[in-house]
């Protein structure tokens, strides 16, 4: 084996290493995974993938999940492995990306050596933008970068690697709606390529066989005018789907914006003849990045991929101090493998202030059942914990069940504007969990129609006046005890 088959090995073990490490700092589980789970025992149990929504009390036209295989993959590494199951596969997915955008990379022209302390920090800024554990976007983040490597192998190498794009966009449709993306990716080199005058009838060929494929998937045809419903979808109250520019993002996201213009901009300065492909993929995906925070991770993956000849050579004049910094990381992601073990990673480190732990508990243990409305990011959580004894009113699948009307509902209650007894008057609601910091917590504590019997860390819980018992037991308040629990849920198996 030559030294630099033995220093890639070296590097993949780092990198490796690093990831997990990066996955057992995070506390932060993703608000949705409970109700991915959800699908994925339902399937795995009882053979059942379900197509009308069962989890709330609101109007719900029919349920296309994009994303039912992520839940049937996310499922099967809880049962098998417990909580560790769900940080190795994010780890992995992490690795996997790295991997990919490393190999790209390697077909640059007279491309600059590999790096661990590049990918360390590719690794950083990708954590930072993917910070929850763990998400069904991230199969879109590894198989794009995959994407990338068969796309640029095929136009520089004249790879076959490419025709496994139709297979593989058979399993992405299914484990997410990304797959868009990594369409998207493709019709790129095409438009490059006829551009460029280069060869272009490749990728209309599997531009044109993947398409079609997109079909098989448990919703038939059906499930395509969803997905295009769902891809260009105006998504202005969600968070995750503002511009970088956003002063609730700016200063969060504007490392990782800057890193993406800046080597976009480098692209021109450095090279004679501009690549047109390589500019197309740069410009499509850091506009689309800044459009909505959440596709910035695709620009960080095209950036790492397509500009390190750049990058490097930018910053050739500390050329002596990046190599010292670099051999120092040698020492250093070792050292880190050795604090592993100190984050508990076989237990869940969920965030004390992000789950209603306690609020959750109380309705168990007291056996209050009814309907009940809960912020829209928590209602995954609320009915992993308590289906069937309570319906939600919504939860994070949003446009996968819920029509817009019963969103602007939600938000009208949560920000007590005139109409916010809408929730009640027309929907047969019978228990409130609003935050208190929401508006309406104040207003509600005034209303003489519901009373607070319990105040949680998060969340208060009112239900109508005169439906409070005479006492309550108290929950459990050891957070231990919850982190241990988190992963325990109602009997919602029973319900077909």
């Amino acid at each position: 084996m030559d030294c630099r088959k033995k220093r890639s090995i070296v590097i993949y073990i780092m990198l490796a290493i690093a990831c997990l490490f990066l996955v057992c700092l995070s506390t932060n589980y993703d608000y949705d995974l409970f109700a991915r789970l959800i699908v994925g025992e339902r399937f795995i149990e009882n053979g059942i993938l379900p197509i009308k929504d069962f989890l709330s009390y609101t109007p719900t036209h029919p349920w296309y999940d994009h994303e039912w295989g992520s839940g049937v993959i996310f499922y099967l590494f809880l049962k098998y492995l417990g909580p560790v199951g769900l940080m190795l596969l994010q780890a992995a997915l992490m690795f996997f990306t790295a991997f990919f955008v490393i190999k790209t990379q390697r077909l640059q022209k007279h491309a600059y050596p590999v790096s661990l302390l590049f990918m360390l920090m590719f690794l950083i800024l990708f954590m930072r933008l993917n910070s929850e554990l763990i998400r069904c976007q991230l199969f879109s983040f590894m198989f794009f970068a995959m994407f990338l490597y068969f796309l640029e192998k095929s136009r520089w190498r004249g790879s076959n690697l490419i025709w496994l794009v139709p297979l593989i966009t058979i399993f992405w449709n299914n484990v997410h709606g990304g797959v868009v993306s990594g369409l998207g990716l493709i019709f790129m080199y095409f438009i490059g390529a006829l551009i460029e005058r280069r060869p272009w009838k490749k990728y209309l060929a599997v531009l044109v066989v993947s398409t079609p494929l997109l079909v098989i998937n448990p919703y038939g045809l059906k499930y395509l005018s969803f997905l295009f419903s769902a891809t260009t979808k105006h998504r202005k109250y969600i968070t995750e789907w503002w511009p970088f520019y956003k002063s609730r993002h700016v200063l969060y996201y504007l490392p990782m914006s800057i890193y993406g213009t800046f080597a976009f901009i480098l692209n021109f300065i450095q090279n004679k003849k501009i690549d047109i492909t390589k500019t197309i993929v740069l410009a499509v995906t850091l506009y689309s990045g800044l459009a909505h925070v959440k596709l910035l991770s695709l620009t960080v993956i095209a950036v790492s991929a397509l500009c390190y000849n750049e990058i490097c050579k930018t910053f050739s004049f500390i050329k002596k101090y990046l190599k010292k910094l670099e051999k120092s990381m040698y020492l250093v992601v070792p050292a880190l493998a050795v604090l592993i073990p100190l984050f508990s990673p076989l237990v869940p480190r969920a965030d004390l202030y992000k789950f209603p732990w306690y609020e959750i508990e109380f309705l168990k243990i007291n056996k209050i059942k009814g309907n009940i409305v809960v912020p829209f990011s928590l209602g995954s959580y609320t009915s992993y914990k308590l289906y069937p004894d309570n319906l939600i009113y919504m939860d994070g699948r949003y446009e996968e069940v819920y029509d817009d009307k019963e969103f602007m509902v939600l938000r009208n209650f949560n920000l007590a504007e005139p109409n916010w007894d809408d929730i009640i008057k027309n929907y047969d609601t019978e228990i409130l969990m609003p935050q208190k910091t929401a508006d309406i917590y104040p207003q509600l504590l005034k209303n003489r129609d519901w009373e607070l019997i319990f105040e949680g860390r998060i969340c208060g819980i009112f239900v109508k006046r005169g439906k409070r018992a005479f006492s309550y037991f108290e929950p459990e308040y050891n957070i231990d005890y919850y982190r241990k629990t988190m992963f325990k849920h109602g009997d919602f198996l029973n319900d077909n």
